[in-house]
């Protein structure tokens, strides 16, 4: 089965040199194509026009050597990409005029084009020093709620995989994308990680107000509770491992990591990050608490503001 990439590019270095890194992590995978994506504003020719009083000819000209300029910066990108070790057969690339908003044209380009996975630099052309991340890759983060989104920074040293498990249903979903999109990564490590929640209110120690077969029988529910939980989460761990083994990955290189939280899940699992020798992050976009109000939950939010020097894939 073919993943297509929708990959959206500019002039920057920024967006040259991740496109680099992603396609150093990607060359491998024989059934993933990548769309190269740039779009370009109409130019608001009408004060030149009024200054050097050109004809509608001289300006329809103008317009076609400026689109002519743009294709060149996609081909360069497509280039790029061949010399980073990804096919020329799996490359294509998509330029798209009159798109004042990039974020928008390439969420509808995808739609329409059939692109289950977005991606793009964590910086682009016009990111201000010291912002964590470019306007667009932001933007993309809070509305690309129905598509996996892969936000690249340039500077990735590792190329093991983190796959962060919640315990809700988008864990066999984050799976499903570390198997499907990074299996080809046969020496690689892949750690699934989860961080075990504290319990809910309603289990807190009510020890001076209950008396001891109250306390019994809450305690026992927590205990099937926690059981259930687990049980959830080691399943998908079970076919993860199983399913990147029957890909080529050697057994050895699939582990799990389970552990009770210490500061909180995001904050546990940039640790890890920190610890690990890790080139891709995958995790979730929500959890299992309903806040379709947001773009992002509050974890993956974290997540994104806090790590670095990888590829972190928002799974939807």
């Amino acid at each position: 089965m073919v993943q297509k990439i929708l990959f959206g590019v500019d002039d920057s270095n920024f967006a040259i040199e991740a496109l680099a890194a992603a396609g150093s992590l990607v060359k491998s995978s024989k059934s993933l194509k990548i769309i190269l994506f740039h779009g370009i504003p109409d130019p608001n020719i009408s004060f030149l026009s009024r200054v050097l009083h050109l004809s509608p000819e001289s300006l329809e000209k103008y317009r076609e050597l400026s689109v002519l300029e743009e294709q060149r910066a996609l081909d360069r990108a497509k280039e790029l990409l061949i010399a980073s070790g990804v096919g020329a057969d799996r490359i294509g690339t998509l330029l798209e005029e009159k798109c004042n908003d990039v974020a928008e044209g390439m969420l509808k380009s995808a739609t329409s084009e059939g692109f289950e996975t977005l991606a793009l630099a964590r910086w682009g052309a016009t990111t201000v020093g010291r912002q964590v991340m470019g306007s667009v890759t932001y933007r993309l983060a809070q509305m690309a709620d129905n598509l996996p989104l892969w936000i690249v920074d340039p500077r990735i040293p590792f190329r093991d995989v983190l796959v962060t498990l919640v315990g809700a249903p988008i864990s066999h979903r984050v799976m499903d994308h570390a198997v499907r999109y990074f299996a080809h990564l046969k020496e690689s490590r892949f750690t699934f990680f989860h961080v075990i929640p504290p319990l809910p209110p309603r289990y807190w120690d009510y020890s001076r107000s209950l008396k001891r077969e109250e306390l019994q029988e809450i305690q026992e529910e927590m205990d099937d509770l926690m059981k259930e939980y687990t049980a959830q989460v080691e399943n998908v761990m079970h076919e993860g491992k199983e399913r990147l083994v029957d890909a080529g990955v050697p057994t050895e290189n699939v582990v799990f990591k389970v552990q009770a939280q210490e500061r909180g899940i995001a904050r546990d699992i940039l640790a890890e990050l920190e610890q690990g020798r890790y080139g891709v992050l995958l995790t979730g976009r929500k959890g299992s608490r309903d806040i379709s109000g947001f773009g992002l939950g509050s974890k993956a939010n974290k997540l994104l503001h806090g790590a670095r020097a990888l590829v972190i894939c928002l799974v939807n």
